[in-house]
């Protein structure tokens, strides 16, 4: 039978036939999840982190946030830093601080002059319980003016300028009143026991109050703290607290005018200590 045109020769005998073309390749099958898998590994690159391309599972997390405004220095528990310290706040706010201690002593004034005139003068049960009440209620207003001077201290730390505002903000107010009555009341208890108990309970319960007042802390907690404080680093608070003593009292003997800055060089100087305690930064 005649080969057809078009028709390729049989092989020769004994030849092996050629094997059969191999269909094209299959695609790969698309990642888990189609386009949200992992981008492909650049040639010579690291492979990228789990999540494609938004780095981290869950984005990106920022770094922690700087303690007032990122400018902080960590303070030293030593006395001669922390009254350098207070010094160094108060000539960069010498016209805030003298204003704010002027606003202190007016309101004082006032006060006491309203005690007098407002208790009744003929004696008698009624008009002792009057004074005792009135008495009372003039000194957790005083309390709260002296809370503004904490305040102000206490914002110069965080780099803020101290505001007569301060003297009447009550954020805080009531565990701060409640934990000066506490200490009020332990200090009187420690004077009936020879003086000294009284001495001591004033050195260990002298961070309560702004404990109190910065923290919100109950007065219970507050006393707790800084008790433990004082007594974990007693040799360092003693110093520092009997130094602040002195430099506001060296104010008060020079006509009572030089504590218009002994009062705020040692208030800053006692507040630096706290934030040390505190594990805080303070603004330079």
């Amino acid at each position: 039978m005649s080969d057809q045109p078009g028709t390729p020769p049989p092989p020769p005998p004994g030849a092996t036939p050629p094997p059969p073309a191999s269909p094209p390749p299959a695609s790969p099958p698309p990642p888990p999840g189609g386009f949200g898998g992992p981008p492909p590994t650049p040639p010579g690159g690291t492979p990228p982190p789990p999540g494609g391309f938004d780095g981290p599972p869950g984005g990106f997390t920022p770094p922690p946030a700087q303690p007032y405004g990122g400018g902080g220095e960590v303070p030293r528990l030593e006395v001669g830093t922390a009254i350098g310290y207070g010094w160094k706040k108060f000539t960069e706010n010498v016209g805030p601080f003298i204003i704010l201690m002027i606003a202190v002593f007016v309101a004082a004034v006032v006060l006491q002059l309203l005690r007098v005139l407002l208790t009744p003068s003929n004696g008698g049960l009624l008009a002792l319980v009057w004074s005792f009440f009135l008495g009372v209620a003039i000194y957790i207003v005083l309390l709260i003016v002296q809370a503004g001077v904490w305040r102000a201290g206490l914002a110069v730390t965080r780099g803020e300028t101290p505001s007569p505002s301060m003297l009447v903000e009550t954020e805080n107010i009531v565990p701060y009143i409640i934990t000066v009555f506490l200490v009020g009341i332990g200090f009187f208890i420690g004077i009936l026991l020879c003086v000294l108990p009284g001495i001591i309970w004033l050195i260990f319960t002298a961070y309560a109050p702004l404990l109190a007042l910065d923290k919100g802390m109950s007065p219970i907690d507050a006393i707790k703290g800084s008790i433990n404080w004082v007594k974990e680093n007693f040799g360092e608070v003693f110093l520092i607290l009997l130094v602040s003593y002195l430099v506001y009292l060296a104010g008060a003997c020079l006509c009572g005018v030089g504590i218009l800055v002994s009062a705020p060089v040692a208030l800053v100087a006692v507040v630096y200590s706290y934030r040390a305690l505190n594990n805080e930064t303070v603004v330079a």
